[in-house]
């Protein structure tokens, strides 16, 4: 479905439709798609569940809830900037306490057993 949404004014009957040819006609028909006619003058082909989404993403708010509407005011996150050794010693942090107890095991079995 195309984002640009136009108001739709009237339902036509697909065999009055112009610009398309019999099979085209034929197939939005078994589809189950009506022709619509929109406000710059095109024919529009909707499904019966896109033709009521196509009118009320053109219906306004209410004079009161533009009135008193307040914007939300997003402050942009700064993203951290680690140190890249601070980076590296964080996401490899169990393979270095690994390694620091096989070079103790190592150790303490020369030191005492050797």
């Amino acid at each position: 479905m195309s984002k640009r949404r136009t108001h739709i004014i009237e339902e036509l009957d697909p065999q009055n439709v112009e610009n398309f040819s019999e099979a085209q006609k034929q197939f939005y028909t078994s589809m189950g798609y009506k022709p619509y006619l929109n406000a710059d003058g095109k024919t529009v082909w909707l499904s019966p569940e896109l033709h009521p989404l196509r009118i009320n993403s053109k219906t306004r708010r209410p004079f009161f809830k533009r009135l008193f509407y307040r914007s939300k005011i997003v402050v942009p996150e700064r993203r951290r900037r680690r140190p890249w050794i601070q980076k590296f010693l964080r996401h490899n942090w169990i393979l270095f306490l690994i390694i620091i107890g096989v070079v103790l095991f190592v150790k303490f079995y020369m030191y005492y057993y050797l």
